[in-house]
């Protein structure tokens, strides 16, 4: 009976463990994507500050 118990505890820990990964790995993909949104802001600023301007490839006809 006791192995038994070990094996379930070990699948649980191992499930928690892959889960708590999974977690974090989700948590620094959307830091990551915050600093780069940050960066692109903040880089376009600083260029529409020198001068230079954005040219969009959509057009009306």
């Amino acid at each position: 009976m006791q192995k038994s118990n070990m094996r379930k505890f070990k699948k649980i820990k191992l499930m928690l463990v892959v889960f708590i990964i999974i977690m974090v790995m989700n948590f620094l993909t959307g830091c990551a994507l915050l600093v780069v949104g940050g960066l692109a802001g903040t880089t376009g600023y600083l260029a529409a500050k020198q001068g230079y301007g954005v040219q969009s490839p959509v057009t009306k006809k």
